[in-house]
């Protein structure tokens, strides 16, 4: 099993409120039908089209007044949207993809997963389909409700899953000691451990990210190559680099493993 990650960055232009990259879109979606990967999970980020809203109504604190019940709806639509988006991409290319809303199989306890109803992730996986996760506005057992990083989400089906590994496709080429995108010094971190990764100077997004930037995606993922599962961050941005670490061939990016 390998859990495919597409930032949410990476699909979407940013800086445009709900304005997708369609033909970033396309080109992924044809990198994933010609990886040959047998079983796969896909889970992709929100970037304009969930960040803004969730940020304008502050869905991300947790219930506080009953207008943010708007905002609650307008952000699932709207990454309801986005995974449209995505999906029609990956069945054009002849993967059988299938929209699996995070707002219907899991719900948190202060942002953190607290149960997943992973069956229906599960007979998908087993008949040979794709399910294809995102980013979503969940219910949270303390806060009403809250954000959910596909992140997060990729950790957890990896764990429970026992994924084979994990790709992370970013617009950056990987993990570097300081924000590439501020320092043009900046260096690529080939290899990490776990237990390197409160060390690296993470620099965040300039845009708004209501899940946390880079610091939070090296927290979740250093929980999943503590497991044994290694994890590879590449760039999305540069064509053909999916298509290779799906098949697990060399690139430029950066490897999180426990076993180096």
């Amino acid at each position: 099993l390998v859990v495919l990650k597409l930032g949410g960055s990476v699909i979407t232009v940013k800086e445009e409120p709900l304005k997708p990259d369609e033909a970033t879109i396309k080109r992924l979606a044809s990198e994933v039908a010609a990886s040959g990967v047998e079983e796969l999970v896909v889970v992709h980020g929100g970037g304009s089209f969930g960040h803004p809203i969730a940020d304008r109504y502050s869905i991300h604190e947790g219930f506080r007044e009953p207008g943010q019940l708007r905002g609650l709806a307008e952000t699932h639509l709207a990454m309801e949207e986005l995974n449209k988006l995505v999906v029609e991409a990956l069945i054009a290319e002849g993967v059988p993809a299938v929209p699996l809303p995070p707002l219907s199989c899991f719900t948190t306890r202060r942002g953190i997963i607290s149960k997943a109803f992973l069956a229906p992730l599960r007979a998908l996986l087993a008949l040979g389909a794709v399910p294809v996760l995102y980013g979503d506005v969940v219910m949270d057992e303390e806060l009403g409700f809250t954000i959910l990083s596909g992140d997060q989400i990729v950790a957890h089906v990896a764990l429970s899953l026992a994924a084979t590994r994990v790709v992370l496709a970013l617009d950056v080429d990987g993990v570097f000691n300081k924000d590439p995108k501020k320092h043009p010094d900046a260096v690529l971190l080939e290899v990490l451990r776990p237990e390197d990764v409160p060390s690296v100077e993470a620099g965040e997004v300039a845009a708004v990210d209501v899940t946390g930037g880079m610091a939070r995606k090296l927290s979740e993922m250093a929980r999943v190559a503590s497991a044994g599962i290694p994890v590879f961050f590449t760039s999305a941005r540069k064509p053909g680099n999916v298509l290779k670490a799906l098949r697990g061939e060399k690139v430029r990016g950066t490897l999180l493993t426990s076993k180096c």
